[in-house]
């Protein structure tokens, strides 16, 4: 480069160099002004524009377009009202340990005495703590160091969303004399062969071993290596509480079930089946509610103790999260990566005699026709037409049971759920999974309330033509939150959606959308929608489950 040149090269241009060399070239987008002079000349042909119309939705596409591609993805929108709308999905995508880089655009610098339209007040301070990290660039012509610098932090485990703020003015600003040298950064973290040793010692001297797979296991490469593990063992594999993503294929016949969030509950199915216990890539453990909190009676005075599990079993917790190790609930801990540890343990254990071990959940009745349509049935036939290497992005607070019964998934296929408590991160994962993994087929099982929160993706699935089918079994309500209650009838206005009809509303985003109220045709609609090109969306009127089952 002539040194004319490089005195007339501007942030933006450096920018799109390190964009390119960090292979970030698929942008995640609803810009405001404060971003549109990085816009200007955009090189169509080298970065690809997805464009959603709302951030929580663009935020939650950027996080399954990075859980299917295991890098980083990158976001653009406004840093102060647009990432507001976006923090439910960032707390989501912070809750998932998911790799992502968001670009916050600013007011310009000269501007930012006063209150200027659009301004991000304390620009790094909104997304915490929700944040892995962030950073606000003191010169212009340090922002392309910065964002090299955000995405190292956001690949290192664990993993999570950072966020770099932008003013406006700084894109066309000179850019720095010599270019920014983009560092290369490796994991070069592998488990201490002792402590591999010593889970290896304990798993082999257990009489009734058991295994708990987290998402990291299978964001880290080790699912088919766990099957090994656990078959090596004989031993019964648990999904970790709240679990968003799958790590061991349900349909195994060691596989468990998946541990309900609640301390009292985990205890009772670990201790009437264990002896010792290794909790691997997930956090030990995930606790949504305690069994007193369903008490509908006065409360005393809380002088409880926290948590604790049973001392009969010994826990053993492996993580790359050190703040997970800290705050286990497991006897021992070790931040190490899960994925190499379970790879490492393989050869380590010994072979256990393969009986049939007592089976621990009860058979499954197959459901049968009826009106109105249970969620059961509808989900049923849905295991049947599935291709055999679906993905499923799930959201039902209120039927995770039934659909973890009647759709047992199995090795090739992918499962993904929210991490955290916030809803929508389903229905526009899915897309960002499909704009990344076209040559599958996503499936989408998601509530009609749930459905809400980010249903502004169904405008870039059928803008790309994706080949993702949207399943709504559609209850009419927010039923997660009406067994809550004792007096339900006087809450029905904090959990009655009667009269959404998510068939019209996927057509007015151009996605095709059919309503179905009873069980005539409704296999033939899940065929025609799992092999259609392009996106399908079924609004499948189900009858009130009643109160949810753990």
């Amino acid at each position: 480069m002539t040194e004319e040149a490089s005195a007339s090269r501007t942030v933006r241009e450096a920018t799109l160099d390190v964009l390119r060399e960090l292979g970030l070239t698929t942008v995640f987008s609803n810009p405001s002004h404060t971003e549109m002079k990085l816009f200007e000349y955009w090189p169509e042909d080298e970065f690809r524009f997805v464009m959603g119309l709302q951030e929580a939705s663009v935020v939650g596409m950027a996080d399954g377009y990075a859980q299917a591609t295991g890098e980083p993805s990158l976001v653009l929108i406004n840093g102060g009202p647009g990432l507001g709308n976006a923090m439910g999905s960032v707390y989501t995508a912070a809750s998932a340990h998911t790799p992502m880089v968001i670009l916050g655009g600013q007011q310009a610098r000269k501007m930012l005495l006063g209150e200027p339209f659009l301004v991000a007040k304390d620009a790094t301070q909104l997304p915490k703590p929700y944040i892995k990290w962030a950073g606000e660039p003191a010169r212009p012509q340090d922002i392309p160091g910065m964002i090299a610098q955000a995405y190292h932090i956001a690949r290192q485990a664990p993993q999570g969303p950072v966020f770099v703020a932008v003013p406006e003015d700084d894109w066309i600003r000179p850019a720095g004399p010599e270019p920014v040298r983009v560092a290369s950064v490796e994991s070069a973290v592998v488990p201490d062969p002792a402590v591999l040793a010593r889970i290896a010692e304990a798993l082999n001297g257990a009489e009734r071993p058991g295994l708990i797979a987290g998402p990291t296991v299978d964001a880290q490469g080790a699912r088919g290596a766990l099957v090994a593990l656990a078959e090596k063992l004989n031993a019964r594999v648990w999904g970790s509480p709240v679990w968003p993503r799958s790590s061991f294929p349900e349909n195994h016949p060691l596989f468990a079930g998946v541990l309900p969030p609640i301390p009292e509950l985990i205890n009772e199915r670990l201790a009437a089946q264990h002896d010792v216990v290794v909790v691997l890539g997930a956090p030990a453990f995930t606790l949504f509610t305690a069994w007193d909190l369903f008490s509908t009676n006065p409360a005393d005075p809380d002088q409880s103790a926290r948590p604790a599990l049973p001392e009969s079993v010994r826990f053993l917790h492996v993580t790359d999260n050190p703040e997970a190790a800290a705050a286990t609930l497991a006897g021992q801990s070790f931040v190490a990566p899960p994925g190499a540890v379970v790879e490492g343990l393989v050869p380590l254990v010994t072979q256990h005699e393969r009986v049939a071990l007592t089976p621990v959940r009860e058979p499954v009745p197959v459901p049968e026709a009826s009106e109105p349509l249970s969620q059961a049935y509808l989900f049923h036939l849905l295991s049947q037409e599935l291709p055999e290497d679906a993905v499923l992005f799930e959201e039902l607070p209120i039927a995770r049971a039934d659909f973890h019964e009647q759709i047992p998934l199995g090795a090739d296929n992918g499962y993904f759920a929210t991490a955290s408590g916030a809803l929508g991160f389903p229905f526009a994962g899915a897309v960002g999974y499909a704009l990344a993994r076209p040559d599958v087929r996503t499936v989408v099982v998601v509530g009609e309330g749930s459905a809400q929160y980010t249903l502004h993706s169904l405008w870039t699935a059928a803008r790309h033509n994706l080949p993702v089918t949207f399943v709504i079994p559609d209850n009419a309500g927010y039923l997660s939150l009406k067994y809550y209650l004792q007096d339900q009838k006087s809450w029905q206005k904090g959990y009655d959606l009667s009269g959404v009809d998510m068939a019209q509303l996927a057509r007015g985003f151009g996605v095709r959308g059919e309503r179905i109220e009873k069980p005539e045709g409704l296999r033939a609609a899940l065929k025609d929608a799992l092999t259609a090109d392009g996106p399908v969306l079924l609004d499948v009127v189900v009858a009130d489950p009643g109160l949810f089952r753990l």
